[in-house]
């Protein structure tokens, strides 16, 4: 079989416990809806749920984070990159004229982003000639992905103009030389992100905490536990300033009392004006 860098059979056989809707590559595609509502997740509810699930390798810190004030959420596309090798690096230089794939083997993979992606690339943690963007690039991710960003275990360069661009980064390290001495393995692969694991097609969710990478299959569940803590917030807070419970009965587990409370004011509150207001 020829070798291929991305195969959308491959795609599907590894993300079989996902049984939602599917890009035409093969992708997960998870629901603008989650997806939209994922931006107001925070990395602990997330990784919270995860680890209920058994999932232990889906959080990375200790990032250069080009805009912390910006959250990073949206779909994986992921390319992994190993150490330059000749041999190999031929095998991958003739697929993309087969392909007639355009530019450098980074711009490959940029090309195929498309609304709503975030591109995840392992480059082993590179920074000297592991810069995977500039200017130029960072400005195609803003284009095809409608303004998410990138999170690459490597560096970037041109960092200057990359932070008028608007999207956010996360990167190992920033340096002017450009990427060098390196070929891209695969694309929509598995790949390993300092400790994480991310698949491709997994939401990406990028804060100043750091990054995890929530399954398909589990991002409606991780966003609705995020809502329904909010809430209970929300309602907890509100009850002490009613006078109705006092902070020491709201700052613990909640009487039967309470939950039942809860649960009636929640099927008449008006939840879109609350999670504004929050």
């Amino acid at each position: 079989m020829a070798f291929e860098l991305n195969a959308t059979s491959k795609i599907k056989s590894i993300t079989n416990t996902y049984e939602g809707p599917r890009f035409r590559d093969g992708r997960p595609k998870v629901a603008d809806d989650i997806v939209e509502r994922m931006k107001l997740v925070t990395i602990e509810e997330a990784w919270g749920v995860l680890m209920g699930k058994g999932h232990k390798f889906q959080f990375e810190g200790d990032w250069t984070n080009l805009h912390p004030d910006r959250v990073i959420v949206g779909r994986a596309v992921t390319a992994r990159y190993i150490p330059h090798r000749p041999d190999f690096n031929d095998v991958v230089e003739e697929e993309g004229k087969r392909y007639r794939r355009i530019g450098g083997q980074n711009s490959w993979v940029i090309d195929s982003l498309v609304k709503n992606d975030v591109l995840v690339v392992d480059l082993f943690g590179k920074v000297l000639r592991g810069t995977f963007i500039g200017d130029n690039l960072g400005t195609a991710i803003a284009v095809n992905t409608g303004g998410t960003g990138l999170v690459v275990d490597g560096g970037i360069r041109d960092d200057h103009r990359v932070r008028q661009l608007p999207i956010n980064v996360l990167c190992k390290g920033l340096d002017p030389s450009a990427i060098g001495d390196v070929t891209m393995a695969e694309m929509n692969g598995p790949i390993r992100i300092g400790e994480a694991v991310c698949m491709p097609g997994d939401i990406v969710l990028a804060t100043p905490t750091g990054v995890i990478f929530v399954p398909p299959q589990y991002a409606q569940e991780v966003v609705e536990q995020s809502e329904n803590t909010r809430l209970r917030d929300y309602w907890g807070k509100k009850t002490i300033a009613d006078g109705r419970y006092t902070p020491g009965e709201v700052d613990r587990k909640w009487s039967a009392k309470m939950d039942k409370e809860f649960a009636k004011w929640k099927k008449t509150a008006d939840i879109e004006a609350i999670f504004a207001e929050l």
